[in-house]
């Protein structure tokens, strides 16, 4: 319909001014009164024409043709044009909500094979409440594209490769000889946490003592490079207890997001680009004169495509640096043939877009297919106070803690009724709320009250027929009738989602349908003694819970029957 009403009045403009090229909006009025519709292109036409903005909207009103669903257009304040629907087509958007029909209610022209990477966290600890903000987002991400009919690959990058899987491996190490009643200083840049020592346990258990030293030696190393030194003489493969427990942590991390409604059609391994000879293959698919040996080490000219220095491929060591393996990565998801790619970071790796969009040009690709969404870091507050986070330090606070804390749904919706560019301040306490002021709470309760009207119509053996009772809507009171006018801008709102990559709209949007609905409902009884009325009221309700169910499968949370 908004698409109908754009088209009609682009062409009316256009036989009063056929150089318009403006950019003007087709919107929903806050208030009913203000019509189903609203637009400002006379007050976009009028700066280009010098005209009276209300003079030019009465000549666009003239000149529209096809508005055979309109009941009447009027202009109203300094210039907008409010359009009013015939009933019945008012009427019709709700009638199919109600009888669980989304069809057509997000459709992308030219349907997209897309790859969604996110999260993508190093398997080198837990999944932490900012992977899991990055989470919920990807995982709603792909549930929105796939309305849409695009198909969605969802793929985790493991970074199972590298000093911090090294490090990972040597923290583990450390803590095994702990377990064996050896007194070792953990050296600065190892990690801390309890769950090192778990997978100590698993580990001093699997590999059998094999990787526990005799009592007499005496390892008294202070930094990570004289521990790393240690090993690679004392052990003809210390990588096998690295990837082992690198396996094991993966797993975890595996398990928590299954938990969190986040499942992935594909774990990458960054392990598979060296068996594959990928990174090698992928620098030498680089111009030629934008590669050179400088200092011992292999650089890339970035620079010559914007980014701010060159950088590094291959370290004077010749050990490839994460950014190489990042170039391999991308090449083969290139290669698999996808029209769009899409990387979710956090916020922390800005500064690597320049230098990857700067390979995948450099490599001949085409960089438009790519597109990187950013993620905000995440705070945490309760009892008015900020909680402090540290990966490094092991005092972080898991993502399975939240979860059990505030409920996968609580933790799903702050994450994302924010907008992914803005630093998020988890409330705790409001999360765990179970009245109003808990957006998510209210949202699940207005879907389970209308469930008990089912429930209570069966219970009364009071007949009930749905279709029937969708033809009784024009009974409604006017101020009922606003929460058709806010439920008919369902499709909008996801319109709006999709196009901005983006999901805090659909929260808000849900949190005000619950609150217009829960207002409705405790005006006055929906079940009475005036039959078709309460038949009116009760079809309404169906819809308004259809689309709460719609939304919050969207974004991967719950619908409660009962509360």
């Amino acid at each position: 319909m908004k698409d109908e009403i754009f088209s009609s009045l682009q062409k009316a403009s256009l036989k009063i001014f056929p150089e318009f090229a403006g950019s003007f909006q087709v919107t929903k009025p806050q208030d009913s009164l203000h019509g189903d519709w609203s637009s400002n292109i006379a007050l976009i036409m009028a700066k280009e024409m010098k005209k009276n903005p209300r003079e030019l909207a009465i000549e666009i009103i003239s000149a529209l043709e096809g508005l055979d669903y309109s009941k009447k257009v009027e202009v109203a304040g300094a210039g907008f044009i409010n359009i009013y629907l015939k009933e019945d087509l008012f009427f019709s958007q709700i009638k199919n909500y109600a009888l669980g029909d989304f069809q057509g209610l997000l459709v992308e022209k030219e349907p997209k094979k897309i790859l969604l990477e996110y999260v993508s966290s190093n398997p080198t600890g837990p999944i932490h409440v900012g992977h899991g903000r990055s989470a919920a987002f990807g995982s709603a991400l792909a549930n929105l594209l796939k309305v849409a009919g695009n198909k969605v690959t969802q793929e985790y990058y493991v970074n199972d490769r590298g000093l911090q899987a090294k490090t990972l491996g040597l923290s583990v190490f450390i803590r095994m000889q702990e377990l064996d009643n050896k007194k070792i200083v953990l050296p600065d840049g190892c990690y801390a946490g309890e769950y090192i020592k778990d997978l100590a346990i698993k580990a001093k258990k699997h590999f059998k003592g094999k990787y526990l030293v005799k009592k007499d030696d005496n390892l008294l190393f202070e930094t990570l490079n004289e521990w790393f030194e240690y090993l690679d003489e004392s052990y003809e493969n210390f990588l096998e207890l690295a990837n082992y427990v690198i396996e094991l942590q993966t797993d975890e991390i595996k398990k928590d997001l299954e938990v969190f409604q986040v499942e992935y059609d594909n774990w990458f391994n960054e392990s598979s680009l060296y068996e594959k000879d990928l990174i090698q293959k992928s620098i030498k698919n680089l111009k030629n004169n934008e590669i050179e040996k400088k200092d011992g080490a292999l650089w890339f000219k970035s620079t010559n495509y914007g980014d701010e220095k060159d950088r590094v491929l291959i370290r004077d060591n010749e050990e490839p640096t994460y950014f190489a393996s990042d170039i391999a990565y991308h090449k083969d998801k290139y290669e698999r043939n996808f029209d769009e790619i899409i990387n979710i970071w956090g916020a922390d790796h800005h500064g690597y877009i320049p230098r990857v969009k700067a390979s995948i040009e450099s490599l001949g690709l085409d960089s438009k297919k790519l597109k990187t969404l950013l993620i905000q870091f995440v705070s945490l507050k309760e009892k008015g106070q900020k909680v402090q986070m540290s990966t490094r330090s092991g005092e972080f606070v898991e993502l399975s803690n939240l979860v059990d804390e505030v409920g996968i749904d609580s933790a799903r919706y702050y994450f994302l009724a924010r907008k992914p560019e803005q630093a998020l301040e988890f409330d705790i306490d409001l999360a765990k709320k179970t009245n109003k002021d808990n957006h998510v709470y209210y949202i699940q309760y207005a879907h389970a009250r209308i469930c008990s009207i089912k429930k209570e119509l069966k219970k009364r053996k009071i007949d009930f027929n749905l279709k029937e009772s969708l033809e009784k809507l024009s009974l409604l009171k006017e101020t009922e009738k606003e929460i058709i006018s806010l439920v008919n801008g369902y499709p909008e709102i996801l319109e709006q989602c999709y196009k901005n990559k983006e999901l805090h709209p659909l929260c808000f949007y849900l949190r005000d349908l619950s609150s217009k609905f829960h207002s409705f409902y405790n005006a006055e009884k929906i079940i009475s003694d005036d039959k078709d009325y309460s038949d009116a009221k009760i079809a309404l309700s169906i819809a308004i819970k259809e689309i709460i169910s719609n939304g919050l499968k969207i974004l991967g949370i719950s619908c409660p029957e009962t509360m």
